[in-house]
């Protein structure tokens, strides 16, 4: 199996000094044991710390920098603060991890602290009454988030083999991992051990309404903290020492051969920062009822046309690198044959509504499930009847709820931004009744058992729901793809295209092509209607009909990868149409090569992208 650059536990301290020196302060970097969570001692995880963090120690000022966004930093310059050879601390949420230590990167900061402050948890605060875990749905003070800080939006996998499977040997070629790692040093901390440094920052710099202004969400929600933006008078100094080196990693993949040559691969990860009852286990607990239960089809001798193939990868956690390899290794058989790639990550992280990520050629197959599966929630509808009624309360109106824009985050990044493989991530999310403590060691069965999901219900459901989907696109005739759904979605982020940024950009020939590509999809999806109204009877649409439609549909995703290169600025990502956000990371945008050129201000590069795109969404109207 490939290997994967990784560090064993690092020496890490985080110090504030005052400037004559005497040490004030030093963080813990620790989460104590909590007797009533029986895997919450120290030992059961890693110490906290960032996979690819650089290493370094240096000692500055701080500066305080909201969630670390590419706009938090550049209202910042804008109102004079520099972060330039000063340490930054910056709270977790909105974006990914990796993105903040990257914006700090671009405008100089010498490194970065990350803590998670109770702003981020909704009404389940101290501040709301509430107590903090274990003894009620608050987060713990010394709960910390580690997590990897690789540029996930620019690259993933092993970053020294871009593009090409990282293997055993000494004949693998590897470049400098340069532009897709940090070089700039990052800890995470509890907000526990925040308090003390944002405390030190009270009456130095602008206050949250002077820089946000009113209503800012520059004020979090930790008491006496005053969140000044600096920079401190005192000096922190903070110091990562890791040890790199190639290790083996270890995906586990099993097969269900089928009687064709077209191929459903769904994926879990099993590795975690700590025990993980939720990330990842929670969805490998599904995946191992999910295999037990195609087992027993097959022992009563169920017979699947696909070949189903089971992957429980390794390393997703330091940036996808099991997946990642194992494609690159198999991407041409992959590109040929995989017509699906079905992802859970986490079964729930304690909310109770279904729903998923993913292309919108899946939408219909994935509500088309979830009507069979009964809600977990406690009431007699079904999951679908759940996910409706909450995705109206943001849609007042919809006639039923659409997929979610896919980003980054988890393994179906190499199967759709590299190959253009029709994918899916589910799970039960939403609003939960508890803080779910994203990679700490807190993430327990003692509190998926608690808060997360008593009784097991939203597991068993899930488990149902990939059961289900697997073997319903395992052996159905014709693949249930909708393309009209697709053509809908490019229509509604082409026209959003006009309102944004100060550039004035002539979407037309954008419009029209989503407009030929609505209707040939709408003509697609009327004659697939027919034929399979036809396989509901006696009489059975003819296998060449059968043939001439799949590929048709098989052609759609795959017709959006950029025919050379990829992406300005990361070739790797070859989807034009759909792609994480370059300074978001998980969240999804629609267009990016356009996105990206307004943001940058460049109207011709805009024009360039919009020009590209119509091409291209042309081109797959007419395979249609």
């Amino acid at each position: 199996m490939p290997p994967s650059t990784s560090a064993p536990r690092p020496q890490n301290i985080i110090n504030q000094y005052h400037t004559h020196h005497q040490n004030a302060f030093k963080a813990g970097l620790e989460e104590p044991a909590i007797p009533e969570d029986p895997t919450s001692l120290p030992s059961n995880g890693f110490r906290p710390f960032h996979g690819f963090s650089a290493n370094g120690k240096v000692t500055a000022e701080l500066v305080y920098a909201n969630f670390g966004t590419i706009q938090d930093f550049d209202l910042l310059a804008a109102k004079g603060i520099s972060v330039k050879d000063k340490i930054v601390i910056c709270k977790y949420s909105k974006i990914f991890r990796g993105l903040k230590v990257r914006a700090a990167e671009k405008y100089g900061a010498a490194g970065v602290i990350i803590y998670s402050d109770p702003q981020e948890d909704g009404e389940w605060t101290e501040k709301n009454g509430h107590l903090p875990y274990p003894h009620g749905p608050a987060r713990h003070p010394n709960a910390i988030q580690r997590g990897s800080v690789d540029y996930f939006s620019i690259a993933v996998g092993d970053p020294t083999t871009p593009g090409y499977p990282s293997l055993p040997g000494k004949d693998t070629k590897r470049k400098n991992p340069i532009g897709a790692i940090p070089y700039t040093p990052s800890l995470p901390i509890s907000y526990a051990d925040a308090l003390p440094f944002l405390k030190a920052l009270d009456g130095h710099g602008l206050t949250p309404e002077e820089i946000g202004g009113s209503g800012s969400d520059w004020k979090g929600e930790l008491e006496g903290v005053g969140y000044f933006t600096g920079p401190s008078k005192v000096k922190v100094t903070l110091a990562n020492e890791g040890k790199y080196e190639y290790t083996p990693i270890y995906d586990v993949i099993g097969t269900i051969k089928g009687t064709s040559d077209e191929v459903i691969v769904m994926g879990n990860h099993h590795d975690s920062w700590s025990c993980g009852a939720v990330d990842p286990v929670s969805g490998s607990a599904a995946m191992n009822e999910l295999v037990r239960g195609l087992g027993r089809l097959v022992e009563m001798g169920w017979k699947n046309e696909r070949t189903l193939i089971l992957a429980s990868w390794d390393d997703e956690e330091y940036g996808l690198l099991g997946s990642t390899e194992w494609v690159e290794e198999n991407a041409e058989m992959l590109s040929n044959h995989c017509v699906a790639y079905l992802n859970v990550d986490g079964a729930t992280n304690g909310g109770d509504i279904f729903g998923g990520t993913g292309s919108p050629l899946l939408g219909s197959v994935l509500r088309s499930v979830a009507t069979l599966i009964p809600s977990p929630a406690g009431n007699s509808g079904t999951a679908y009847d759940d996910w409706l009624a909450n995705y109206q309360q943001s849609h007042p109106g919809a006639e039923f709820p659409h997929l979610e824009l896919m980003g980054t985050g988890s393994d179906y990044t190499a199967f759709f931004d590299h190959l253009g493989i029709p994918s899916l991530d589910f799970r039960f999310s939403g609003k939960s009744s508890s803080v779910f403590h994203y990679h700490s060691n807190y993430d327990s069965y003692y509190w998926m058992d608690k808060f997360g999901d008593a009784g097991f219900k939203k597991h068993h459901a899930l488990t149902q729901a990939w059961g289900v989907l697997a073997v319903r696109l395992a052996n159905v005739k014709i693949l249930p793809f909708e393309a009209t759904e697709y053509a809908v979605t490019l229509e509604k982020y082409a026209s959003e295209l006009k309102v944004r940024g100060k550039i004035k950009l002539d979407t037309r020939p954008l419009e029209e092509s989503v407009a030929r590509f609505k209707s040939a999809a709408k003509k697609l999806d009327s004659k697939i209607s027919g034929l399979s109204g036809t396989s509901q009877t006696s009489v059975s649409p003819p296998t060449w009909a059968v043939t001439k439609l799949n590929r048709k549909l098989r052609g759609i995703e795959p017709g959006f990868l950029a025919k050379k290169g990829g992406l300005p600025g990361r070739e790797w990502f070859k989807h034009i149409v759909f792609a994480p956000g370059l300074w978001l990371g998980y969240g999804g945008v629609v267009f990016p090569g356009i996105l990206e050129a307004l943001d940058d201000g460049d109207e011709e590069e805009a024009h360039k992208w919009v020009v590209r795109i119509a091409d291209t969404i042309d081109e797959v109207a007419k395979s249609l």
